[in-house]
């Protein structure tokens, strides 16, 4: 797996202490045609830290709305959270880290040797790109063209018009076709002018400054931005398909997920996700009824056919598997694990709580960004459809079982390294499935692989759907591109839960940037969430 190998550095702070005097430090910060380069590496290492999801995003977003809405889990009780508290959460994050990327192309292009930038502005691109999707796809149009270039001075830039997304997601591919062609993975790559170029070195604390992994990164995320707007615009989306999967360039494979693993970035602390995915929202999270039936044949344990219920979700107090079914299921307003010490100590929580150790992520859960998994689902969607490679079943197939094996060994790896005095997964946590029991796996009828193109594309999208757990986001996003997700028809959602297709903007707009967006808003027939997002059928 891909994690952080080196002390992360939040922002600017401490980053000047690396005082290290490697051929990379001294060329990124050399005086002889590029001063503005010196302070690219911890402004883009700035970015990386955004890269964490926030507080109130998880709380009040992904818990009161992604997971009930998609299915994935199920909200026994209000939290009490306020959505429009993480809709600030991403709002304010993306356009504070925008305006610090901006800074950085700044700086880029000031250098005279375009060439020696190459791999930097491929690493601006990439993370540009990656962070203005995830804004993008949750809320529809946005600022972006225009936008976080306040620091300039210019009084325009202070309060932008809103630009559509079509035209983003058109900008954002078009960088990372730039990034993945002009990536240069030598390290002792020099320009048409003979100077090196310029790398991150030890600043990079996402890769550690491999470009194969940042190329790898990009052309995977053409992959998945292609794949979301087929359905809208099959003429631009495809060749981007064609492109990623052409072999032109590697795309994330086994082993080598791209995610972030807290106990790696040298003692850097994230309780905040321990708050949000434990208490108030958290608390009142428990296994969904639709995700029970994609693993289990009944409610025993005997019925378990998928190993990686084990890790997601764990028994009720009174130690029985009880999935919670949509509007149905009468209510559990046990706040689980509100003062853990103990594991088995649930507060009497009637429906099966998120897994104890999988809330715990403070340190030894990684917040996954893209995972090989995805990448063999979204490439088993393409063969099953057709999408820029010649259609076949065969071909989905594999790519399909290869999606769920990286998957399950991507968690039961995690539970074998929370290796914690105060955690300590790896003690109780099962061990990895067997041949055979991954066998059984793939022929169980719910996940077996047959019939016609129709029915392989609803097995792939359920698959996809369950390797989303700790994404709901992207879950979000699959269930509206593709409305053919997993659902249980027994639940009973709110009408608001089908229809909800975007965030509503940040109250902060109507007041900082009130001409531009009332101007959004008319267009759109309110601030709404029901108003469906560019890229959805």
């Amino acid at each position: 797996m891909t994690y952080f190998k080196k002390t992360f550095i939040y922002f600017l702070l401490g980053i000047f202490f690396l005082t290290s005097c490697t051929k990379n430090f001294q060329e990124l910060n050399a005086t002889h045609d590029k001063p503005s380069t010196t302070t690219i590496g911890p402004l883009i290492n700035g970015v990386i830290s955004t890269l964490f999801l926030r507080g109130q995003e998880q709380a009040s977003v992904f818990n009161d709305y992604y997971y009930p809405i998609t299915q994935l889990g199920a909200t026994t009780a209000v939290s009490g959270y306020v959505l429009s508290n993480g809709v600030n959460d991403i709002w304010n994050d993306y356009y504070s880290a925008l305006q610090n990327m901006n800074l950085i192309q700044d700086k880029i292009n000031a250098v005279t040797d375009k060439e020696s930038m190459n791999n930097i502005q491929a690493v601006l691109y990439t993370l540009r790109a990656y962070k203005t999707f995830r804004v993008t796809d949750q809320f529809g149009d946005i600022p972006y063209f225009k936008a976080g270039k306040a620091y300039t001075g210019s009084v325009p830039n202070f309060r932008v018009d809103y630009d559509p997304q079509q035209l983003i997601y058109d900008s954002l591919l078009n960088d990372l076709t730039w990034a993945v062609k002009n990536i240069n993975i030598n390290s002792n790559a020099t320009t048409a002018s003979g100077n090196p170029y310029v790398s991150l070195g030890s600043f990079d604390t996402f890769f550690g400054g491999d470009m194969n992994k940042w190329l790898k990164f990009a052309n995977s995320l053409r992959l998945r931005y292609g794949m979301q707007m087929v359905e809208k615009d099959p003429a631009t989306a495809t060749p981007v398909i064609q492109d990623a999967l052409s072999g032109n360039a590697p795309l994330i494979d086994d082993g080598n997920d791209v995610a972030m693993w807290p106990a790696s970035l040298g003692g850097y602390d994230l309780w905040v996700r321990w708050w949000s995915f434990s208490s108030g929202g958290a608390g009142f999270v428990r296994m969904s009824s639709t995700m029970w039936n994609m693993v289990s044949d009944n409610t025993t344990t005997a019925g378990i056919f998928d190993p990686r219920a084990y890790l997601f979700v764990t028994t009720n107090q009174a130690g029985n598997w009880a999935p919670y079914t949509i509007g149905v299921s009468t209510g559990d307003g046990i706040n689980a694990y509100f003062s853990p010490t103990d594991p088995t100590q649930k507060n009497d929580c009637i429906y099966s709580p998120l897994n104890w150790y999988l809330i715990r992520d403070e340190w030894y859960i990684p917040e996954p960004i893209m995972t090989s998994a995805e990448v063999h689902f979204l490439k088993a969607e393409a063969y099953a459809r057709g999408l820029g490679v010649t259609q076949s079943l065969s071909t989905a197939q594999t790519e399909y079982q290869a999606g769920i094996t990286s998957s399950v060994n991507f968690w039961y790896n995690i539970a074998a390294k929370t290796d914690d005095a105060s955690e300590n997964w790896s003690a109780v946590a099962p061990p990895p499935p067997t041949t055979a029991q991954m066998n059984a796996l793939f022929t169980n009828p719910k996940v077996a692989f047959s019939g016609s193109s129709a029915d392989a594309l609803k097995k792939i999208y359920a698959q996809e759907w369950l390797s989303f757990f700790r994404q709901p986001w992207l879950a979000f996003n699959l269930w509206r591109r593709t409305g053919n997700t997993p659902i249980d028809p027994n639940s009973n959602p709110p009408s608001s839960n089908t229809t909800f297709y975007r965030l509503p903007y940040a109250q902060d707009e109507a007041v900082n940037n009130s001409d531009n967006y009332n101007a959004q808003i008319s267009k759109m027939g309110g601030n709404n969430s029901n108003v469906k997002v560019w890229w959805m059928p």
